[in-house]
């Protein structure tokens, strides 16, 4: 990610940023509990301009109460996105982007065959009620194309 200009306006050190951001790596930025709290009340508004986006969220909102306050607990990075979008947590732009995403993953898939499209599609992310969903308007619209056809069969 390219952060020249765009990290003018973060409150802490880089290191500190990139560290609620990801994760602590082999040694912490910070020297206690009480510091790294302070550094997220601090910056939790760049943190979240900057790595809050996408479907995603930075470790330090998963870890520091914002997800334990709405009930939630990390379910990894492969499920993090359909998981915010099942529990309702994505804005409204985050979710229009995520479904054109996945509605091109879907419409990939159309021809494999079953594993291969289970597995396409859970590489993707894809939730199941979306999958459940367009599955049921695929099959509503081969209804519909199919029906003319059957009519005249059963004119003749």
């Amino acid at each position: 990610m390219n952060l020249r200009g765009k990290t003018d306006d973060c409150p802490i050190g880089l290191a500190e940023a990139m560290e609620l951001w990801l994760g602590p790596g082999e040694h912490s930025c910070f020297n206690s509990r009480a510091e790294l709290l302070a550094a997220w009340r601090c910056a939790r508004g760049y943190i979240m301009r900057m790595w809050g986006s996408s479907g995603r969220r930075p470790q330090a909102w998963w870890a520091l109460g914002d997800a334990a306050s709405l009930g939630l607990r990390w379910p990894g990075y492969f499920r993090e996105r359909s998981y915010l979008y099942e529990h309702n947590v994505l804005s409204p732009q985050e979710r229009d982007t995520l479904e054109r995403e996945w509605r091109a993953a879907f419409d990939a898939a159309r021809g494999m065959g079953v594993r291969e499209r289970r597995e396409h599609l859970a590489h993707n992310d894809v939730p199941d009620e979306l999958i459940e969903a367009w599955t049921q308007e695929r099959r509503r619209r081969r209804g519909r194309q199919r029906a003319p056809l059957e009519e005249v069969a059963a004119a003749k």
